[in-house]
């Protein structure tokens, strides 16, 4: 068992008659952080479910602590300095506390060698590119979940690259971290309803569609996308958004998961996150990267 003797003498005092010892055991156990998370999974199953309730409330306020602690570092300066991979992760080790996050970034640089590979080493940026498509999408087969869209593991990094399905935002911030590992410029597209990639290199730009085996799509192709929801196209909508925007909209999105299965607990916990991450937040019931799948087939 990986529970340490601490943590077992802890464990054990959950519920010591005298309130002063529960709330210092509590203080201690919230201190070690997400270290104490397997741990006291284990203590609890190993023990027949014993305080099964108590650690549940732990856990979750674990992850919400650490949540909120690394979000607080992140944004603690300028837009620039925030990094796009780190959110992402911040909100993945939120669902899955127990996970490393360096192992999944040495998938993602496993994943960047092999493009480097197949591209070549005289592969110009837009070859190199093309590559990371065929390599992501056609190789190994990432795709948008449509079966189960709804599913909050889709807006988890860690469950996308595992399972290779997501929702638009999150796949297309898969295209975003190998580009930048391969020194491609890429920028998110936040536009309404469908998160977009874009490629750019100075001379040749287009859009990629990461929810639908990353697709090449057009300008026009952006526009009737979005008049079929009623939505006219401006030209904000195209513009390149910033990583604090991206990863409020990953939040978000997890939060409207939420409330479409039917877990307000959860989705309470995200919006206090939210409303840290942006004071203004307000809650609604429509998911950012929510797809007309009837529309989309043509895109």
């Amino acid at each position: 068992m990986s529970a340490t003797r601490e943590l077992y003498a802890l464990y054990s005092l959950l519920d010591d008659p005298q309130a002063s010892v529960q709330n210092a055991v509590r203080e201690r156990i919230m201190s070690l952080g997400e270290e104490a998370v397997v741990g006291l999974k284990e203590l609890t199953e190993v023990h027949g479910n014993l305080h099964q309730e108590v650690v549940r409330e732990l856990i979750d306020e674990i992850r919400r602590t650490m949540a909120l602690r690394r979000l607080d570092r992140e944004f603690s300066g300028p837009d620039e300095p925030v990094d796009l991979e780190e959110g992402a992760f911040i909100l993945a080790r939120y669902g899955f506390p127990e996970i490393s996050t360096a192992n999944y970034q040495r998938r993602l640089d496993d994943m960047a060698a092999d493009i480097r590979v197949l591209a070549g080493a005289r592969a110009t940026p837009l070859e190199t590119f093309m590559k990371l498509r065929s390599y992501l999408f056609s190789d190994l087969g990432f795709i948008g979940n449509r079966e189960d869209y709804y599913n909050p593991n889709n807006s988890f990094i860690n469950k996308v690259i595992d399972y290779r399905k997501g929702i638009p935002i999150t796949l297309s911030i898969l295209l975003l971290t190998l580009g930048r590992r391969l020194g491609i410029s890429l920028h998110g597209i936040g536009m309404p309803m469908h998160f977009l990639v874009q490629y750019d290199d100075g001379s040749r730009m287009f859009f990629v569609d990461a929810f639908n085996s990353g697709i090449i799509i057009t300008r026009d192709q952006c526009r009737l996308m979005l008049s079929s929801s009623g939505i006219r196209l401006t030209p904000e909508m195209l513009a390149p958004v910033a990583t604090r925007d991206i990863i409020e909209r990953m939040w978000r999105n997890l939060y409207l998961a939420y409330q479409q299965q039917g877990d307000e607990e959860e989705a309470s916990r995200v919006a206090e996150i939210l409303s840290f991450i942006n004071p203004d937040f307000k809650v609604n019931n429509t998911l950012d990267d929510d797809v007309d799948e009837d529309e989309e087939e043509d895109f």
